[in-house]
């Protein structure tokens, strides 16, 4: 054992001194407990004595905190909550919920209708979805699955392709074939968004990869966000860039056609991940494979 933990007092005597603080009673404190009101006054003195100073002033049945006991309250109360925050990432639960976040694209296109199949399927169990864009949100410890854009190199994260991307610009069979036939500025418009990491694919990186230079003189319409580019689309408002995978229910069904253009393979990919630091339940397992499996 590290010579600092043996500085340590029972750390049961923190448990009842930081509910006895917050009650400033110790009769209160023993309710939260479930213990008697002596057990937990015995250790408030055996912290007291090992630390050799008074926490509470005695007087009747109110306890008045020291200038020592709010210090330490302070300190314990924050240790505390940051150890009960840490176990409850690690604990797997009796009755798990699987804590799945996505990009919000995948979760939009892709990710949704998957999730609805499986929780009609006999493999179901319950799960929450979190849809995010910046890494740090996704690749919080909580979350028992992440599926993210970019490549795999996450430290502390296990992770598997779910399918590589590639890029075709995309519109309704009206717009592609008008589009198509002029190849000019003819009134379409190219549905653009900001990129908010440097791996994502906009018209103008797109643009450079495929050398399509005529597309910059196209006229531009920037959109609030990748979806409503191509909620534009599908309205008939113009050219967006479609990510091939993830939009394969809206091509099956004609909503949708790629331009007979160059399809672009960005090097990327869109990967499962899971935290290395603790065992993936049964539960994430299972959801983990029908993901797998769909892709």
């Amino acid at each position: 054992m590290l010579s600092y933990r043996k500085s340590l007092p029972p750390l049961d005597t923190l448990v009842f001194f930081e509910a006895a603080m917050r009650h400033q009673n110790f009769t209160e404190a023993a309710d939260e407990l479930f213990v008697t009101q002596a057990a937990v006054s015995k250790r408030i003195r055996q912290l007291e004595t090992w630390l050799g100073v008074d926490l509470f002033e005695r007087s009747g049945r109110k306890l008045i905190p020291t200038e020592a006991g709010e210090y330490l309250a302070e300190k314990t109360g924050m240790t505390l909550d940051y150890l009960d925050q840490a176990l409850r990432t690690v604990k797997i639960p009796s009755q798990p919920v699987v804590r799945i976040a996505s990009v919000t694209a995948l979760a939009t296109f892709w990710l949704q209708p998957k999730l609805r199949s499986f929780a009609l399927s006999d493999e179901a169990c319950p799960f929450n979805l979190t849809s995010a864009d910046e890494l740090g949100d996704l690749l919080r410890p909580e979350h028992d699955l992440v599926i993210l854009h970019g490549e795999n190199r996450l430290p502390g994260w296990n992770a598997e392709l779910l399918f590589e991307e590639e890029i075709v610009p995309v519109g309704t069979p009206a717009v592609v074939e008008e589009a198509g036939a002029f190849r000019q500025n003819d009134g379409q418009v190219l549905l653009n968004f900001a990129r908010m990491a440097p791996n994502w694919t906009d018209w103008n990186v797109w643009i450079q990869r495929t050398g399509w230079s005529e597309f910059r003189e196209w006229p531009v319409l920037n959109c609030a966000s990748y979806n409503q580019t191509i909620g534009r689309a599908l309205k008939g408002q113009g050219i967006a860039l479609g990510a091939l995978p993830l939009l394969q229910d809206e091509l099956s069904s004609g909503d949708l056609v790629a331009m007979n253009s160059r399809t672009l393979s960005t090097g990327k990919g869109y990967y499962i991940a899971w935290p290395k630091a603790r065992p993936m339940s049964d539960e994430a397992e299972r959801l983990k494979n029908v993901l797998l499996g769909s892709s």
